[in-house]
C-alpha cells in the first residue's frame, strides 16, 4: 500500500494502487475490496468526497480494518486506464465506488451519483453482510456519529433534576444518538441529538417525561458543562479521543454495567488505551478528528506523499 492521502480527494485512507496486488490481498486476508475510482487531483465534488466520506477517523478504520482498500485514478495514463477500461467506467468522472470479492466479481452494486457518506457506509455493510462477516460494534455506531457530523439529526434539550444521571437515561431510548450534559439560565439540562427516522419529538418528550425531566421553552445560551459525560470524565476512557456517540454509550456503560466499554472501540483506541496513551487527560471532550490527528501523529503514523511517484 502507498500513503497518498495528501490529497484531499483521496481523504485519510491508504490506498493501495495495484489492482493485482489487491486481488491477491482480499483472498490472503479473506477482506473485499473496496474500489475507488477518483479523480486526482479533481474537481470539487471530488475534493468533498475525500473530505466529507473518507476523512472521519472511525469511518476510515472501517475501511482499513474491513476491507482492502484499492485506488484507481480516472484521469490517467497506464495501468488506471487499462482498470477504468475493465469495468468500462468514464474518464474523468465524478468517485465511483465498487465493493469487490477475490476474484474481481461485484458483491453489491456499485456506488455513483451519490456521494453522502451514509450511502457508502450503507454499501459497506451490506458488503459485510452479505458475506456473512461480524460487524464491529464501533462500526455499528458509526452510522450514528455521521449522522451527528452531516446534519441527519435533531436537537432538543431537557430540564433534568441531575444531567448526569439524564445523560445516561437518556441515552437509552431508540433512536437518540448522543446525551451532553450542560445548562440553560442556570438549570441542568442534557442536550439530546436524535434521529427523526426513528423517534419523533412527541415519543422523545412522553419519555423524559416518565423519566422525571421536563420539556424546554427557552432553550437559547445552551452552555456544555465542564464534566460532561460525568462517568466517563471519571474513567480511564477520558484520555482517549472519542466521538460523540462513543462519549454517550461508555457514559452509560459504565454504572449500568450494561456493556464492556472496551467493545465500542475502534482497534487503534483499542491500543491506545493499552498503551496508556495520553495526550491529554480530558481528550474525549476535546474536537475528536483533532486530538486523533495529534494521537496518530504521537505514533509516527501520520501518511506522507511523493507527488513524483504518483
Amino acid at each position: 500500500m502507498q500513503n497518498i492521502n495528501k490529497y484531499r480527494e483521496l481523504g485519510n485512507v491508504t490506498w493501495e494502487r495495484d489492482y493485482q496486488a489487491a486481488l491477491e490481498k482480499s483472498e490472503a486476508s479473506s477482506k473485499p475490496i473496496l474500489l475507488l475510482f477518483q479523480e486526482v487531483p479533481g474537481c470539487s465534488t471530488c475534493v468533498n468526497y475525500g473530505i466529507e466520506a473518507l476523512s472521519f477517523p472511525l469511518m476510515v478504520e472501517a475501511i482499513e480494518n474491513e476491507f482492502v482498500p484499492l485506488l484507481i485514478h480516472n484521469n490517467k495514463d497506464g495501468e488506471d486506464a487499462v482498470i477504468l477500461k475493465k469495468f468500462n467506467e468514464p474518464a474523468w468522472n465524478n468517485p465511483v465506488v465498487y465493493f469487490l470479492n477475490e476474484k474481481g466479481e461485484s458483491i453489491v452494486s456499485k456506488l455513483s451519483y451519490n456521494y453522502s457518506p451514509l450511502a457508502l457506509y450503507d454499501k459497506m455493510i451490506k458488503t459485510l453482510i452479505k458475506l456473512g462477516k461480524d460487524i464491529p460494534e464501533y462500526i455499528k455506531i458509526l452510522e450514528k456519529d455521521l449522522k451527528i457530523k452531516y446534519g441527519h439529526k435533531s436537537t432538543t434539550y431537557y430540564e433534568t433534576p441531575c444531567f448526569w444521571s439524564g445523560e445516561t437515561s437518556l441515552i437509552q431510548k431508540e433512536g437518540v444518538l448522543s446525551t451532553e450534559a450542560g445548562w440553560i439560565s442556570g438549570k441542568e439540562v442534557v442536550k439530546v441529538d436524535y434521529d427523526t427516522e426513528v423517534v419523533n419529538k412527541q415519543e422523545l418528550d412522553a419519555f423524559a417525561q416518565n423519566q422525571g425531566f421536563y420539556k424546554l421553552m427557552d432553550v437559547r445560551n445552551y452552555k456544555v458543562d465542564k464534566e460532561p459525560q460525568y462517568y466517563l470524565f471519571n474513567s480511564v476512557y477520558a484520555s482517549l479521543p472519542l466521538s460523540f456517540a462513543q462519549r454517550s454509550l461508555i457514559n452509560y456503560a459504565i454504572p449500568y454495567k450494561a456493556f464492556d466499554p472496551m467493545v465500542v472501540l475502534s482497534p487503534k483506541q483499542l491500543r491506545w488505551i493499552e498503551q496508556n496513551n495520553k495526550i491529554n487527560p480530558k481528550a474525549y471532550q476535546m474536537d475528536f478528528e483533532k486530538v486523533w490527528k495529534e494521537t496518530k501523529q504521537e505514533e509516527n503514523e501520520t501518511p506522507t506523499y511523493d507527488k513524483t511517484t504518483q
